[in-house]
């Protein structure tokens, strides 16, 4: 009985004793057994040897079958260690009995099983909580609620960020031996994950073993070097995001050096292999004196220590400043319109494509006295011809003089794209990056029916620190101020219809016929109508003018500023213009903060010298996370994280255009009156002057409607700039985290835009003529 006992706790069948759960014993075995007796051999065959025995077979399961490689490491670690010592102590028992050990047997050699079941007193406990990890392991998952997909072929659940966070909770448990199992398993879990890490740390390979379990995956096959993301549900709870987008900095950074060195072949581009080796055993030291399980606090310290080296001994080279500050002030000069004739140019080739489409088109439609564009369809082929005739445009207007504009221009032609949205999200979704969700989507069909949006193409080494996420966060910025500048274009342009603003036909007809009675009358009753309608088109052309221009000087121009002299201390002191000097001098806060910015921008040239780096080289990681910090600042500058002012812009701009197609289509029916009464010497209203008071009638409603919306948007630029304002009172606080690290521009309120606006629209109200409206009329 006691050898049957024996096997069965070892997972060996026995013939005795049943694997069933409801009866232990197999039938005519229980009668020369005591009910006492069979509870103990019931606890012994069911709590230890049916547990044993399971969690064997579903942990050789795991370490054959499934795809994480820290899931097979810890699940071979208790086959190994865990269950051996159970081996190791059903052998030990078996020892007492046959030495005849008074602890275990007693007189008359009799082994009673209450001793034996207090020789394996704990287990029970110990084996209950590995049978539930390993089953979790094997089909259901860990029981945090961080459990990823599902990568393996039978349905495994369970991933290495999973299995090691449930361990580390589990070494908080208030039982020892449960905590104590847990707290040798969580090492070797994090041993097994620092292994894949060191892997891509090192050599920037990812993990050929459990590759599909680690945070790093592969995107797409680029066609210089291969693209790489982050997945957050893959990161071990120890790993913070900063610190996951630092190690992908270092991999990303060491395979594209590889794919570089393999493409080029060029011996002078190449890492001195003994310089590499040395740099690896660095990086290597720093890692092994991690201690187990990890610290948060320094396994972030030793990655950022790696990539500071990394980027000390190698990425200096691969990434030059020049270059960096080259494609940022592309980015300025094309994207955030520093260059106002591209932005010109752009809308006319835009419009100019738009009319001739029109023109060609046999399937014109009119709606209430405006052509509607929503028929027409814009392909990726005209798209990319409006582009290339504004890069024609712009270089006859820049000339030929300046060969540094040539060049600017050149390249920009080569990195600068202007293609529909779909075909821009379709990329984006093949790199795993997606789009900012927080901007709006409403700016993209301004300029075209079809929404489209200018991009970059990024290319090796400017990967480093561009990201195509900070592509589409400039896009979405490009489209916004361009749709400003693009009203504003549209609005002024009305001033150049001169047949509306001043009646020249009377001198060809005499001063005393009935046709100089006819349109004397009519040019007095169009003066008279279209009065009001100027007078809302030129505060609306103001108030466009206004915001853009304090968006261009105020906020781009600024920042850009700041963050161009964080990134070339060498430019530090040259001075900002006058007006940002007296906003500062406007908020008294700016007193309390200015001492704590100039600290920081003074420590960044000894900060430098420390890290034996050069002046103006930054590490590219700090790089990135600076650009990060400068993109977000102009979009919270420009009203862009917004909703209720984009919207209402939005709603504005399209009022604008329906006036602006009205007054073109009331133009050209005006010139046909004039030159129906002149040619026919006709004094009865006919068909054209019908539809003249149906035009100036939907004229009188857009004028309303825009008139409303520069009220509205200007009453929420109150309300922003008093919300504004005492949030930059609690950020006005906040000091910087690290040394020499870039604090963006904070926009201390929209006071000086207000200034203006009030200014001009009392003045504007002061001109406005005391009379009923002629619409009303």
């Amino acid at each position: 009985m006691l050898q049957e006992l024996l096997l069965a706790l070892s997972g060996h069948p026995s013939p005795l004793l049943s694997n069933g759960k409801d009866n232990v014993l197999k039938p005519g075995t229980d009668e020369f057994l005591s009910p006492a007796e069979t509870t103990l051999l019931t606890s012994l065959s069911t709590d230890l040897g049916q547990k044993h025995s399971s969690i064997r077979v579903k942990a050789n399961d795991v370490v054959s079958h499934h795809p994480s490689a820290v899931c097979r490491a810890v699940c071979a670690a208790i086959l190994s260690k865990h269950l051996a010592q159970f081996q190791q102590k059903i052998l030990e028992v078996e020892r007492s009995i046959l030495n005849q050990d008074p602890s275990i047997v007693g007189a008359y050699n009799i082994v009673p099983l209450s001793a034996i079941v207090a020789a394996f007193d704990g287990w029970d406990r110990k084996l209950e909580w590995l049978w539930r990890f390993v089953s979790s392991i094997q089909s259901e998952g860990s029981r945090d609620g961080r459990d990823g997909e599902s990568t393996g072929p039978k349905g495994y659940l369970c991933t290495a960020s999973a299995i090691i966070g449930y361990l580390r909770d589990a070494t908080h448990t208030g039982n020892p031996d449960i905590e104590q199992l847990s707290l040798d398993l969580v090492k070797i879990a994090e041993t097994a994950w620092l292994k894949q890490l060191t892997l891509w740390l090192l050599y920037g390979k990812l993990p050929s073993i459990g590759a599909s379990d680690f945070f790093i995956v592969k995107a797409t096959q680029g066609p210089e070097h291969d693209v790489f993301i982050l997945r957050l549900d893959l990161v071990p709870p120890f790993v913070d995001a900063a610190t996951a987008s630092s190690i992908l900095f270092v991999g990303k950074s060491l395979s594209l050096i590889k794919a570089r060195g393999v493409s080029d072949g060029d011996e002078s581009q190449a890492i001195d292999e003994s310089a590499a080796s040395k740099l690896r055993a660095s990086h290597l030291q720093e890692l092994q004196s991690l201690k187990l399980p990890v610290n948060a606090t320094r396994f972030t310290g030793a990655i950022h220590c790696i990539r500071l080296s990394l980027s000390k001994n190698i990425l200096r080279h691969l990434l030059p400043l020049p270059n960096v500050i080259e494609v940022l002030r592309i980015l300025k000069e094309y994207f955030l319109l520093g260059n106002g004739e591209f932005a010109l140019a752009l809308i006319s080739a835009a419009d100019e494509r738009l009319v001739d489409k029109q023109s060609n088109s046999t399937n014109r439609h009119r709606h209430k006295g405006s052509e509607s564009l929503s028929h027409l369809i814009v392909k990726e082929a005209e798209v990319g011809s409006v582009l290339a005739r504004a890069w024609t445009t712009l270089a006859s207007v820049q000339g030929f003089d300046n060969e540094d504009d040539d060049d600017d221009i050149e390249l920009a032609r080569q990195l600068i794209e202007l293609s529909l949205e779909s075909k821009v999200r379709q990329q984006k979704d093949a790199t795993g990056e997606q789009a900012p969700s927080t901007l709006p989507d409403s700016f993209q069909d301004l300029l075209l029916p079809t929404s489209t949006l200018l991009a970059l193409r990024i290319q090796s080494p400017l990967d480093l620190f561009l990201t195509p996420a900070d592509v589409a966060t400039y896009s979405r910025i490009h489209t916004y101020l361009l749709a400003l500048r693009r009203s504003h274009l549209h609005l002024s342009k009305l001033f150049t219809l001169s047949a509306m603003r001043r009646d020249t036909k009377l001198r060809r007809v005499g001063k005393h016929s009935d046709q100089d009675q006819v349109l004397r009358r009519r040019v007095a009753q169009r003066g008279r109508r279209a009065r009001s309608v100027w007078a809302t088109v030129r505060s609306a052309a103001f108030l466009l003018a206004t915001i853009g221009a304090y968006f261009q000087a105020e906020v781009i121009q600024s920042s850009w500023e700041e963050f161009h002299g964080w990134l070339d201390p060498s430019i530090k002191g040259t001075s900002r213009p006058s007006s940002q000097q007296e906003q500062h001098f406007m908020t008294s806060l700016d007193k309390s903060v200015a001492p704590k910015r100039s600290h920081a921008e003074g420590e960044s040239l000894p900060f430098e010298t420390r890290h034996g780096t050069d002046t103006g080289l930054r590490d590219p990681e700090r790089l990135r996370l600076a650009h990060k910090s400068f993109i977000d600042s102009l979009c919270h500058s420009l009203l862009l994280l917004d909703n209720r002012f984009t919207s209402r812009l939005r709603t504005f701009m399209t009022e604008i255009d329906h006036l602006c197609a009205l007054m073109n289509r009331l133009e050209k029916v005006q010139q046909s009156v004039d030159l129906e009464i002149c040619a026919t010497a006709r004094t009865t209203p006919g068909h054209n002057e019908a539809e003249e008071g149906h035009l100036f009638t939907l004229l009188g409603s857009a004028r309303r409607k825009l008139d409303a919306g520069i009220a509205s948007l200007v009453k929420l630029l109150q309300e922003m700039d008093i919300s504004s304002s005492s949030i930059t009172r609690n950020n006005a606080m906040m000091d910087p985290t690290e040394d020499d690290d870039f604090i963006p521009m904070r926009n201390h309120g929209l006071d000086r835009l207000l200034l203006q606006l009030d200014f001009t629209s009392s003045q504007e109200r002061a001109l406005l003529p005391n009379e009923t409206d002629a619409y009303d009329e």
